[in-house]
């Protein structure tokens, strides 16, 4: 720059100095949003709990005693929907 102040963030950075031009999930309505779904079956559609997109990114999840789930963040709509397959207290579903 000709006034010698850096304008680009730390993040604008790495993406460029990469090439990566990822999306910025931050701005997305659901971002940080969480929301727990029944699975102890083992049948619950694949799909966000929030918008119903497929475009979902598995792989994480958590656990308790007596108490595991797997999370999948959606890539349209930024939330993350736990799907639930051990709820042995009860504390999200009967």
């Amino acid at each position: 720059m000709a006034d010698g102040r850096w304008s680009m963030t730390e993040k604008e950075l790495n993406n460029t100095a990469t090439g990566f031009r990822g999306r910025d999930h931050e701005k997305l309505p659901n971002y940080k949003k969480h929301r727990k779904v029944d699975n102890r079956d083992g049948n619950a559609p694949k799909v966000c709990a929030f918008c119903g997109s497929e475009n979902l990114e598995e792989g994480f999840g958590g656990y308790a005693p007596g108490f595991q789930y797997n999370g999948a963040f959606c890539n349209d709509c930024g939330g993350s929907t736990d799907f639930v397959f051990q709820d042995d207290e009860h504390r999200f579903f009967k």
